[in-house]
């Protein structure tokens, strides 16, 4: 019987907004390595059966997630509604697990990406690949490269910012544990304040009450952020790339004999153009374009 991601109270996923989004820790500038390393594993998923991966329970794949929130998931994720909630649902049939045969849990972002024992076989919660994780955790291929996107309130101050160089002398919200706070010095240098939050939702509703002038997370993120959440706010551009890109990937305790059937499957959906479907269907920042 397929248990359920108990959900948190309405206001939970709006404080959660961010906690792992793009990920914490240092980004390194070998993530890309890392996530090609990830992506070396065999290319036929086919291979792998269900009935012979070793999960921690036989013929389930427990997957773990925290809170909540669009676009990543809409409402339970075992709905399947959602970017990451329809993804898994994906990887488990390509691996032969029917949709009943996946079941949640919920852990918490530490937890994820922690070298502790995992109470599950993989976990889906925006973790941007970084060789500092990659040593206690296993990451599958990546599934999606994000930006970092700059919400500004409507009728704030610098609602109509057009570029960096408009913001300068603002004061820009940024999530602690996130790459969204490197990306952001390295974006302004010392034209802006930045003001860590220790979650994204805390810095919007900073930005909201007129605390701070603009606030920097996944775009993605951002766009739900602004149009489910704080819908008095809007995106308004993308932070030049710096470095190597983010990617995100799927985790899974390190050295775990399912990380190459993972990352078989991942690459499969991203090869048969089911991703770009995914990303098409859940995600809505293509449009959004970076700030000079």
């Amino acid at each position: 019987m397929r248990s359920r991601l108990v959900l948190a109270t309405a206001l939970a996923p709006v404080l959660a907004l961010g906690l792992a989004a793009c990920g914490a820790d240092d980004a390194s500038s070998d993530a890309e390595a890392t996530a090609d390393d990830a992506a070396s594993a065999p290319t036929d998923a086919a291979a792998c059966e269900a009935a012979d991966l070793p999960t921690l329970t036989d013929g389930t794949l427990t997957v773990g997630a925290s809170e909540p929130f669009e676009p990543w998931y809409v409402g339970d994720p075992s709905s399947g509604e959602g970017f990451e909630a329809a993804l898994v649902y994906e990887v488990a049939d390509r691996l032969g697990y029917a949709a009943e045969d996946v079941e949640w849990t919920s852990v918490t972002f530490e937890q994820i990406v922690s070298p502790a024992i995992k109470t599950f076989d993989v976990a889906a919660y925006q973790t941007t690949i970084t060789d500092e994780r990659a040593e206690a955790v296993d990451f599958s291929s990546p599934y999606l490269t994000s930006r970092q996107g700059v919400i500004v309130a409507d009728d704030g101050e610098f609602a109509d910012a057009a570029s960096l160089a408009d913001l300068a002398g603002a004061t820009v919200g940024v999530t602690a544990s996130q790459t969204s706070l490197d990306a952001a010095e390295q974006a302004w240098g010392d034209d802006v304040e930045v003001v860590p939050f220790s979650a994204a939702g805390d810095g919007m509703t900073a930005l909201t009450s007129g605390t701070v002038d603009a606030m920097v997370m996944d775009v993605d993120q951002g766009v739900a952020a602004s149009t489910v959440y704080f819908p008095d706010a809007t995106v308004i551009g993308t932070l030049p790339d710096a470095g190597e890109p983010e990617q995100l990937g799927l985790v899974l305790d390190k050295d775990s004999e399912l990380t190459d059937c993972v990352s078989a499957a991942v690459d499969e959906l991203e090869a048969d153009g089911t991703l770009d479907e995914l990303r098409t269907t859940w995600l809505s920042s293509d449009d959004i374009e970076q700030l000079s």
